[in-house]
């Protein structure tokens, strides 16, 4: 019964327009800035942002709640998108395809590391951006969506169907984290795309893990991107997703880590990706999910 309710209601806000999705997204991130994390969100930035005035913080942290609530209400829009819908939206504009088609063509397939920047839950509508004249270089048969399954199995079920609804019940490349070395070897030779967020704190069980310097504190973070992307001789490359300059819709951008990833040392290939996903924080600080806890504890016990 519970599953149904979630379900029945996001299916039927998921029919409103977008737009009046973006106007729900103020009044849903000025509740959350009153209760959601709102100690946890000021300490990431103030400690991010040393050099800017309490001002600018202040102007980060209400930038950052108007951002967390288009989250919510894009996410539930998206999942009740068809692949005519989310076209004719254009919430993506991919600017630099070509990127993409030139990586389509390397048979060892190209992992694609992404950062809680911008909407990451629309990802999965990739073959429905807007990608120019030429079309989409990517499908349902070459690219896959790498998951971490959630503990409460009833959400799991619901985001699952939310984030794959657009690409029809026969999607069979939702891949769960500890079967993409498996779905990859099953799938060689293929150029296939496999998209990963990397910037969490490792799981509790995660094996491997390096610390990098990131927003001026040292921090852990996963490294089986880098790791499966070097034992296969995979192109890496990090997924820029940047907001337009009036807040809403989105353009992301390839931005090339390496064509082979066996050729670089795995902190290498990390600090890479570090490096990208600063400079787009630094570009547009409230487009960042700034409500987690990257620093969980004090460098020297990390």
């Amino acid at each position: 019964m519970k599953r149904f309710l979630i379900k029945a209601f996001l299916r039927l806000f998921s029919w409103l327009p977008l737009c009046v999705h973006h106007f729900n997204a103020h009044i849903i991130g000025w509740i959350a800035s009153l209760t959601y994390r709102t100690k946890v969100v000021r300490s990431n930035i103030d400690q991010a942002f040393p050099e800017k005035t309490e001002k600018e913080r202040r102007k980060i942290f209400k930038a950052f709640y108007l951002h967390f609530g288009q989250i919510i209400t894009e996410t539930i829009w998206f999942g009740g998108s068809s692949p005519r819908r989310l076209s004719r939206s254009r919430i993506i504009t991919v600017k630099n395809p070509d990127e993409l088609r030139r990586l389509a063509a390397k048979p060892e397939g190209t992992i694609v590391m992404f950062a809680h920047t911008g909407n990451w839950e629309v990802l999965a509508g990739f073959p429905y951006f807007d990608y120019g004249p030429e079309g989409s270089p990517l499908t349902v048969a070459n690219t896959a969506e790498v998951y971490k399954r959630l503990t409460d199995k009833v959400w799991d079920d619901i985001i699952r169907e939310n984030r794959i609804h657009a690409l029809g019940k026969d999607y069979d490349n939702y891949v769960e984290t500890n079967s993409i070395l498996r779905h990859i070897l099953e799938h060689k030779n293929q150029g296939m795309f496999y998209f990963l967020c990397t910037d969490q704190w490792p799981y509790g069980s995660a094996k491997g893990y390096t610390h990098v310097t990131f927003m001026h504190r040292k921090t852990r973070s996963m490294t089986a991107a880098a790791a499966v992307a070097r034992k296969l001789n995979m192109a890496v490359t990090y997924l820029s997703i940047v907001r337009n300059p009036n807040g809403r819709r989105y353009v992301v951008e390839l931005k090339p880590i390496a064509d082979n990833a066996s050729e670089l040392p795995e902190q290498e290939i990390i600090e890479k990706y570090y490096k990208y996903i600063e400079e787009d924080i630094y570009a547009d600080p409230g487009n960042y999910l700034w409500s987690h806890r990257r620093w969980k504890k004090a460098p020297d016990t990390q």
